[in-house]
């Protein structure tokens, strides 16, 4: 197999993995992140799987996609366009999601998963992470259907 195959497999294979861990995340935390006995547990687990699996994987995909761009399609593409676009944004919907992730640690530590802000914070998470998963499946639709996006 040529280097663009290569590449295009782990390119995928980096995206089941980070994507799927991301996406399994977000479930695990909407049915136990506010658990009064293993919240706190789920919280920081959430925390270590996206330090070390789920942002190495995004910040890998994004090399070995930009690789893929350069030996097999060009940058002036639309749908290339689009999508880098749209990385930025996810990754600041996501970063947003990491700082309240932060933050509903530190209040589930202080005031309990009952108390106002706690439920704030974490209302906000799910909106971040929601967002920055949003982006993420349409990034995936452009990187499969490649279209002819004008304007």
């Amino acid at each position: 197999m040529n280097e663009y195959v290569w590449l295009k497999f782990f390119h995928i294979l980096i995206a089941i993995i980070a994507l799927g861990t991301s996406a399994g995340l977000g479930i695990v935390m909407e049915f136990y992140g506010d658990h009064p006995v293993h919240g706190l547990f789920v919280l920081r687990a959430v925390k270590r799987l996206v330090a070390f699996v789920v942002i190495p994987g995004y910040l890998l995909m994004v090399v070995t996609g930009l690789w893929l761009t350069h030996d097999a399609w060009s940058f002036t593409f639309r749908w290339v366009q689009t999508a880098l676009v749209l990385w930025v944004l996810g990754a600041v919907a996501f970063t947003g999601s990491l700082v309240l992730l932060n933050k509903q640690i530190e209040l589930f530590e202080a005031n309990g998963p009952t108390s106002t802000s706690y439920k704030r914070v974490s209302l906000l998470e799910r909106f971040f992470g929601g967002a920055s998963g949003l982006i993420i499946v349409i990034i995936v639709y452009l990187m499969v259907a490649k279209p002819s996006l004008s304007w």
